[in-house]
């Protein structure tokens, strides 16, 4: 339900946008006038009242652009830096389209040093002016003020978790009124009433009316949740529905849509887009490093393990990686030759008579590692993700532990968020694969980071690397 002040607040945003528009146009004239003096450019920059056609076609597109990024809908649960991201897109396709148009209509086409100081002014003031609205916002909610109140209806798992979710994230100023429910619990759940049956959903939301309604059965209350949301269409509060997925495993979530269908995607990694090659770019940087400081090392344990046992220094064997492709990974060899002819695939053990002696310590160390940085040069691997496994055990795993296949969602990695806590070797499948999925949900270059410095203190020697 959108209350005359939300309208009001829209309205105050959108005048925002507008004024980040106007005063870009100046703020950009004194960079180009500074720019002159200071030699940046050898033209004089024309009067500024030249420049108003152009500040009035900026205005009309900016009108346009950012209400097709629904920059102007109430959207309380919207984090700061999505709406960031999305001013920045604004901001960067009315830019261009101004710049574009205006140097087609006009015979003497505005410089780029100018149209430059526009989107540098623009994306500050624009971004500057949103960040303070939502500071005002935070305070006026910490005094009580601009608070809505919701009904979360259902008590299982999914609904606790909601409302431990608005409460730690406060700014979005939705506080919890009472909990609907069915059953023959009455006792308050986290000191909010707990009313029912859901069969009088309307008469008790008529009764004690609220702002927003979400609705969060899990359980065997799933399948009410179509009599719900029938029941839900006759009252004027804004519904919002959380699919009940907990159950399952999945990584991180998005939602789009195609037509009037809503997708929801269960599968999405947050190294996809613009992440990938970033994370790439690093790869090949630091594995071109690693491979310029190890080449010495290197060197001299590939003589050893060939003065010390018969058959080649490099040991290659098939694993799989991002997408279930499969790979030759390289390692030294730390086993005699055809140590797997009578036993097939099987992971190592303590005292395993068909590791040497070289490649015991190899092992113990994680030195037999080392020939990886090529397999991350290549782009078979990466730094850090999930250790890659043998496609003969991933046809048993998958079948045994719960979402191990979600693991083929990023890059295969020397180190990982698993192995810096000491699972490898024979330790617990099920706890590295929810070691593994943790790192994939929450993954970032500062989680790599961390990975990386903890493999350097803690990584290397481990008692389960047989």
């Amino acid at each position: 339900m959108l209350k005359r002040h939300s309208q009001l607040m829209l309205t105050l945003l959108g005048a925002a946008d507008l004024l980040a528009a106007v005063a870009a146009w100046p703020l950009a004239y004194v960079i180009r006038v500074l720019g002159n003096s200071w030699h940046w450019s050898h033209h004089a920059p024309p009067p500024f009242p030249s420049f108003l056609p152009a500040m009035g076609l900026c205005l009309v597109l900016t009108v346009l652009v950012f209400s097709r990024f629904d920059l102007y809908k109430i959207k309380r649960t919207r984090s700061l830096a999505s709406e960031t991201i999305d001013i920045a897109k604004a901001v960067l396709l009315a830019w261009s389209l101004t710049y574009v148009l205006t140097n087609f209509m006009q015979r003497i086409p505005i410089s780029r040093l100018m149209m430059g100081g526009v989107l540098a002014s623009w994306l500050a003031v624009a971004l500057t002016l949103r960040v303070t609205a939502r500071a005002v916002l935070r305070h006026l909610r910490r005094k009580g003020l601009n608070l809505r109140h919701a009904a979360i209806v259902g008590t299982g798992r999914l609904a606790q978790r909601l409302y431990h979710t608005l409460e730690r994230n406060t700014w979005t100023g939705i506080e919890t009124a009472f909990f609907i429910s069915d059953g023959g619990r009455r006792a308050p759940l986290f000191g909010r009433e707990v009313v029912g049956p859901l069969s009088n959903i309307v008469e008790i939301l008529t009764a004690r009316p609220v702002d927003l309604v979400f609705v969060a059965l899990s359980g065997q209350q799933r399948d009410k949740l179509e009599s719900v949301l029938s029941d839900l269409v006759t009252l004027p509060a804004d519904v919002r529905v959380l699919p009940d997925l907990l159950s399952f495993h999945f990584l991180g979530s998005d939602v789009s849509q195609l037509e009037d269908l809503p997708i929801i995607g269960l599968t999405s990694s947050p190294q996809e887009g613009w992440n990938g090659p970033l994370k790439r770019a690093v790869d090949i940087v630091l594995s071109l490093a690693g491979i310029v400081l190890c080449a010495l090392p290197m060197a001299v344990l590939a003589a050893a393990i060939k003065l010390t046992s018969k058959g080649p220094v490099l040991y290659r064997q098939r694993r799989a990686s991002l997408g279930d492709q499969p790979f030759m990974m390289l390692k030294f060899r730390t086993m005699r030759q055809d140590a797997e002819a009578g036993t097939g695939p099987v992971w190592a053990g303590p005292d395993d008579p068909r590791v040497t002696r070289l490649g015991r310590w190899l092992r113990r160390t994680s030195l037999d590692e080392l020939p990886q940085l090529f397999n991350i040069l290549k782009g078979d691997m990466s730094l850090v993700g999930p250790r890659p496994e043998r496609p003969e055990l991933i046809e048993r795993f998958r079948r045994q532990v719960p979402g191990y296949m979600l693991r083929s969602h990023v890059k295969a990695g020397l180190t990982g968020w698993a192995q810096v806590h000491g699972l490898r070797g024979r330790t617990s499948l099920r706890k590295r694969v929810q070691y593994d999925l943790h790192y994939i949900a929450n993954w970032s270059f500062g989680l790599d980071l961390r990975i990386l410095v903890m493999t350097l203190f803690r990584g290397f020697i481990n008692p389960n690397a047989y």
